[in-house]
């Protein structure tokens, strides 16, 4: 029973040996702090406050070091002496601590305050643990898609983009991807568990992205809030985000305000890889983001939000990906001949327009003659064009007075589209002379008969 306990004692005094300041005094300069443990995450800072207690019997004054820590730590004295310190009593001054961003958990140390005494030539140091806390950062750019993260692309058009993954953390890390929502991190650890680390996560197809509410909890990664540093000040506080609860997202690719036509399928936007294993800290991957545009999408800009989550920190970010659908313009022709043309007469020919279009557009029409005795006319040269709608436009022909019949006239009809003139769209018809038959008489203007002579005369 007493080695048991004997034992029990021994667990506890390593348990909290980090907490008990580690000091080397000399009797006359005793030393203290305010804490014995600094936990800070990279890029953070905080002060120590150094008590010196004069035991001796004279005024004193003591110059103040630090050493031991290392070089990811910045460790400055605000002063590097201390003067005028009464006997039995104690002086206080700072010591700001101050962590790089590049730091790694393995760069966890010891920081020695060294205190001397000049004069005798004396001194005293206390020992403050340096703790480094593990930081899940990923990030996601898609600044290098398109034009700074805008992607140009026309309905039916698929492409393959390149997005940029960084584990910004310090820790090794498994980075998820998603699009329209927050990765499922609970279904990641789920498969991970069941699959015995295989980890299939489904695809991120975002025709059925619905993960049912990806409640991940917070960025809370039980052990930011180490308990030690609470003694006084420079309580990390836990690193609790507050949760990123995304609130699901069940629609098509998970972004507001896509539409695609009846009888269409939908956008199909997903990472051809949405898991980035173990990644170190600092390294950078290119992931793949392909996108695939339903064939008839009226045109408009698109947004789409992209997630990176750290699987072992249950965090993530999002940065936002546009796609500028462009409008196409096209249009389909067809005509019907008017009346029956004759020389020296014309007739009106119909010519059908329909928009092949995914947006409205306004046209300039020009006519022209490619061959035959004939002319031609447009009555409207400008009109706008309906997005699937047709447009009766009237062409007046007009044959020569010197054709005959079966003669054809060729007739070319060009549409450009206003706001774009190199969009040209070209139509050749034509239209044949027919034939007509009548007669006339022309009786000579006066005849003188004999009595009882006969008279012959011509009638044209």
């Amino acid at each position: 029973m007493s080695r048991r306990v004997d034992a029990l004692i021994l667990v506890m005094i390593m348990a909290i040996a980090p907490l008990v300041p580690m000091a080397s005094a000399h009797p006359s300069i005793g030393l203290s702090t305010d804490v014995n443990h600094v936990i800070l995450s990279p890029g953070e800072a905080t002060n120590i406050t150094l008590t010196i207690n004069n035991n001796g019997s004279s005024i004193e004054t003591y110059s103040i070091s630090v050493s031991g820590f290392d070089s990811v730590w910045e460790v400055m004295p605000s002063d590097s002496n201390v003067s005028g310190v009464i006997p039995t009593f104690s002086a206080t001054t700072n010591i700001a601590v101050r962590l790089s961003t590049t730091a790694l958990p393995n760069d966890s140390g010891t920081l020695t305050i060294t205190v001397t005494e000049p004069d005798a030539n004396v001194s005293s140091t206390i020992d403050v643990q340096l703790s480094v806390l593990p930081q899940y950062l990923p990030a996601i750019d898609a600044s290098s898609a398109g034009d700074n993260g805008l992607v140009e692309m026309a309905p039916g058009d698929e492409v393959n983009l390149s997005i940029m993954v960084v584990n910004n953390g310090n820790v090794n890390d498994t980075i998820l991807l998603s699009v329209g929502q927050s990765p499922d991190l609970v279904a990641f650890w789920s498969n991970w568990t069941s699959g015995g680390g295989s980890n299939n996560t489904g695809g991120n197809n975002t025709g059925g992205n619905n993960t049912g509410g990806n409640n991940t909890g917070g960025n809370n990664t039980g052990g930011n809030n180490t308990g030690g540093n609470n003694t006084g000040g420079n309580n990390t506080g836990g690193n609790n985000t507050g949760g990123n609860n995304t609130g699901g997202s069940s629609s098509g690719s998970g972004s507001n305000g896509i539409s695609a036509k009846s009888g269409q399928t939908g956008w199909e936007v997903r990472f051809n890889d949405d898991v980035l294993d173990m990644m170190s800290p600092g390294e950078s991957r290119t992931a793949n983001l392909r996108i695939s545009l339903p064939g008839d999408l009226d045109p408009g800009f698109y947004g789409f939000t992209l997630f990176a989550a750290s699987a072992l920190g249950n965090f993530s970010v999002n940065t936002t990906l546009v796609v500028n659908v462009t409008a196409i313009h096209d249009l389909s022709f067809t005509h019907n001949n008017g009346e029956i043309l004759l020389p020296g007469n014309n007739t009106t020919t119909t010519v059908e327009i329909t928009s092949l279009s995914n947006a409205d557009g306004n046209w300039t029409f020009e006519a022209m003659v490619e061959s035959g005795d004939c002319s031609v006319e447009l009555p409207i040269l400008q009109a706008a064009i309906i997005e699937d709608d047709t447009y009766d436009l009237d062409a007046i022909i007009t044959a020569g007075a010197n054709t005959h019949v079966n003669d054809v006239c060729t007739i070319k009809l060009q549409a450009t589209l206003d706001h774009d003139t190199s969009v040209i769209e070209q139509y050749t018809f034509t239209s044949t002379v027919g034939e007509a038959w009548g007669l006339s008489m022309v009786i000579p203007t006066s005849i003188k008969l004999d009595v009882g002579e006969a008279e012959t005369f011509n009638v044209a």
